[in-house]
């Protein structure tokens, strides 16, 4: 995982898995995916997508207290109490990064209710190669 984007190169160490897959990193439960989160869309590592995320956040905002926050925390809420720039950056971000564009396919913005929403949003939507 390389890069130079603010905060998606570097993984933080995970204190909250924070997806719905099973231990491992193979995705949500019923995926066919390999380890690692590289099969089929559905498939892709929720946990590390979310890792990447709480990692940009902390790193856009710098507040390093949003590594750790909880998937169901609300990113226009007072948990991560996200701006209309600092969202339109992490939208870029994950456009770059990962090959999601969240604002082109999720048109009312309901994905970003929350970190694990986003999360789950990205994960279905990853397009080969864009593995974070």
């Amino acid at each position: 995982m390389s890069g130079t984007g603010p905060g998606m190169g570097a993984r933080p160490a995970r204190h909250d898995t924070g997806g719905t897959g099973p231990p491992g990193g193979t995705g949500p439960p019923g995926g066919t995916g390999p380890p690692g989160g590289t099969g089929p869309p559905g498939g892709a590592d929720v946990a590390a997508i979310t890792d990447d995320l709480r990692a940009f956040l902390a790193a856009a905002t710098g507040r390093d207290e949003l590594l750790r926050i909880p998937p169901a925390a609300a990113l226009f809420g007072t948990a991560v109490g996200l701006d209309s720039l600092t969202g339109t950056l992490l939208l870029r971000e994950i456009q770059r990064r990962l090959g999601v564009d969240v604002a082109g396919e999720d048109l009312n913005m309901d994905s970003l209710a929350t970190l694990g929403t986003l999360a789950e949003f990205v994960a279905q939507r990853i397009k080969p190669g864009g593995s974070p």
